[in-house]
């Protein structure tokens, strides 16, 4: 047997499938209408039979067709981190099935930045833009290709950015804030992929904005501060202007759009819903009226608990000053950290419903559990969530692994 010859039972099935086989004689229009029909997990297998059932299944006709005929799905993408020295970025994709939940791991890019990244889904990727690396801001921009699940770098930005806002208006992608260059805000093309730096702002307070979340409403790019109020740009406008602030005490962290509402979750675990014109700068307070979500207090103690927020390297760096310069609660402990003194949990969207993610400590184990929340609008003006599913979706061991939510995103195709 010459050394070019692989052994037979190590030789590879080359055979066409007769599924694959019945399609190769399609038009591929055809062909492609076909696919469009058949669950993710058969185009898949579809997919390594050839070369152009690959083209096909990764094409961008594929999604537009299946959009045409009202079967895109949505799929939700997780990124979860180890904490110090050694931490480990991992990109889980969000099943359910047979009634139950779990995360199933896809790959991951090593040379990810492991704090103060922004994501943003466009079309059929998610954007991994800037973050901190060694506790200095980077320009780097990654993209997730959510069809084939490969990783590839993106031209980088004009200015290195941590924790920035970011929204979609119109297919480019705005980033706002993350850093004190007066290049406050930027945008990128896909289609000609380039960026582009946004008119200058000149708002009071901007230059040293703390970002707590950022959505769109009304083709605008809203960014939310913990002490600064409220900053949106109006990309049809190219102007900048303010909103109204939130008057309530403590941290409001991912806010996003839900079911046509405005939605934030506080740091005690309570979550607020506002209208969209909540947003608008109103004379002479400028003050946002927000109210909390009803039929969730189930859920409130543990979210409560949770320690899987994420809450910034700025605002890590500034506990650890704090602590050196004050006398902490001995019932804290001096070598406590932020993020378990500071609980939480991460919410994020998936279609018209809220989805949270949190953990629990469960005798030698941690699970990382998740719930999908659907909104209800009752007479008076009170809203009520209702849970659809809740489930633990990882278990993992509390004494190797702290893992803490990074980012959770939708992307339908």
């Amino acid at each position: 047997m010459s050394n070019s010859e692989e052994p037979p039972h190590k030789k590879r099935n080359t055979e066409p499938s007769p599924s694959s086989s019945l399609l190769s004689s399609l038009p591929d229009d055809v062909a492609l209408n076909c696919l469009a029909r058949v669950s993710r997990v058969d185009r898949a297998a579809l997919s390594l039979t050839s070369k152009s059932y690959r083209s096909l299944v990764a094409s961008q006709e594929l999604y537009k067709t299946r959009s045409l005929m009202g079967r895109t799905e949505t799929y939700v993408y997780v990124c979860l981190r180890t904490p110090p020295p050694n931490p480990n970025l991992r990109w889980y994709i969000l099943r359910r099935r047979n009634g139950s939940s779990d995360l199933i791991p896809i790959p991951s890019l090593p040379s990810q930045p492991p704090e103060a990244s922004s994501v943003v889904a466009l079309d059929w990727g998610i954007y991994v833009i800037g973050g901190l690396i060694n506790g200095k801001p980077t320009s780097d921009v990654w993209l997730l290709d959510c069809r084939t699940h490969t990783w590839r770098s993106v031209p980088s930005m004009e200015v290195a950015r941590a924790n920035a806002a970011t929204g979609v208006v119109d297919g480019k992608i705005y980033v706002l804030g993350g850093c004190d260059n007066v290049k406050w805000g930027e945008s990128f093309d896909p289609k000609t992929q380039t960026w582009k730096t946004l008119p200058l702002i000149r708002k009071k307070g901007s230059s040293d904005v703390d970002v707590h979340g950022s959505l769109v409403s009304d083709q605008k790019v809203y960014l939310f501060s913990g002490k600064n109020g409220t900053f949106y740009y109006s990309p049809r406008e190219r102007k900048w202007g303010r909103g109204n602030r939130d008057p309530v005490r403590g941290n409001r962290r991912d806010w996003c759009m839900v079911d046509n509402l405005i939605c934030c979750i506080s740091s005690y675990g309570g979550i607020f819903w506002c209208e969209p014109d909540a947003l608008d700068w109103c004379e002479p307070e400028g003050i946002m009226c927000t109210k909390e979500l009803r039929g969730l207090d189930s859920l409130l103690m543990r979210l409560f608990s949770s320690r899987v927020v994420h809450f910034g390297e700025e605002l890590i760096h500034w506990w650890d000053q704090y602590k050196v310069n004050h006398v902490i609660p001995q019932k804290f402990g001096v070598s406590q950290e932020l993020e378990d003194l500071l609980p939480g949990a991460r919410m994020s969207t998936s279609g018209r419903n809220i989805l949270l993610f949190w953990d629990v400590i469960e005798g030698d184990r941690l699970e990382i559990w998740c719930a999908e929340i659907s909104l209800e609008r009752h007479e008076g003006g009170d809203v009520r969530g209702n849970i659809e599913w809740s489930s633990a979706v990882m278990t993992v061991d509390p004494f190797v692994d702290h893992y803490k939510v990074l980012h959770s995103v939708s992307v339908t195709l």
